[in-house]
């Protein structure tokens, strides 16, 4: 598995092996996706205590690196289905962002609308666990446990904030 490497305008560079890049010199891409119920809730994802970066920390409901040849909306489509699997329908297009924690990476963010029926099939090595929270309870559990959370999650409760005022 090769992924793309790209300037500091997401522009693509060429394709690397992910274990043989700089992480703090060379920027890679990754799509992240929020599902809203008919609520108005958000779900929000535990990453698998087996994950090597990140584990047992809470963050969007499904989110990918980018491999060889995908675009963004072909990952968020693929990793769905393999991590909560979900077949979206409807995705609405969110911003895309510079992000930075133990590497570099443009993140370009989604949203679907699914019922809170919708049963959830984990995929154990990326989810523990999914919750349905509401945007007030969201901010509230991040303000209180900041730790429990990627260390990029201010900026995606942002872009949630920016979704919710315009729908």
């Amino acid at each position: 598995m090769k992924i793309p490497i790209v300037d500091e305008q997401d522009n693509f560079l060429y394709y690397k092996d992910p274990k043989e890049r700089d992480p703090r010199k060379e920027i890679t891409r990754g799509s992240v996706l929020w599902v809203v119920n008919e609520r108005g809730k958000i779900l929000v994802a535990k990453r698998s205590k087996n994950k090597e970066h990140f584990p047992n920390i809470w963050g969007p409901s499904v989110a990918g690196s980018l491999e060889e040849n995908e675009s963004y909306r072909d990952n968020l489509i693929k990793e769905a289905k393999e991590e909560i699997g979900v077949n979206l329908d409807t995705i609405i297009l969110g911003s895309k962002i510079r992000e930075s924690d133990d590497h570099e990476y443009f993140s370009q963010y989604f949203f679907t609308k699914i019922s809170s029926n919708t049963k959830f099939t984990l995929q154990e090595s990326e989810v523990d666990e999914v919750h349905w929270v509401s945007l007030k309870q969201l901010k509230n559990w991040y303000r209180k446990n900041p730790e429990e959370f990627l260390p990029t999650f201010s900026g995606s409760l942002k872009i949630i904030e920016n979704y919710e005022n315009q729908s």
